[in-house]
């Protein structure tokens, strides 16, 4: 798994977990992410989301060495994600200590709170 998912008291955290690759935005990790951001959103019990990492890189940006889809699949797989983060009606936390590069960026500005 690309992301780990976990529900407790409340708040589902979302960590990103390919630290061999400073968690860099493969097609596996975005699909993932957006899949328990959904789940989160769409259950009752959870009142927050909290998005955070292992490794000491938060998120490097794109997965250069993944070849999965077209540029235009990409782009639009990474408009999606940034775009669920931004609507989902819970408050989304970053829960960051590391680096951030790139399209980690992204991440960080549509978060609520970092």
């Amino acid at each position: 798994m690309a992301v780990q998912v976990d529900t407790a008291n409340a708040v589902t955290t979302l960590t990103l977990d390919t630290p061999e690759n400073r968690n860099a935005l493969s097609t596996r990790l975005v699909d993932e992410l957006t899949a328990g951001l959904q789940n989160a959103a769409e259950d009752q019990d959870v009142r927050a989301v909290v998005l955070t990492h292992t490794g000491n890189t938060f998120c490097a940006g794109a997965d250069l060495s993944d070849a999965g889809g077209s540029v235009d699949t990409r782009t639009s797989q990474m408009l999606g994600l940034l775009r669920l983060i931004l609507e989902t009606p819970k408050p989304v936390v970053g829960k960051i200590d590391g680096h951030v590069r790139a399209g980690g960026m992204g991440l960080v500005g549509a978060c609520d709170i970092v």
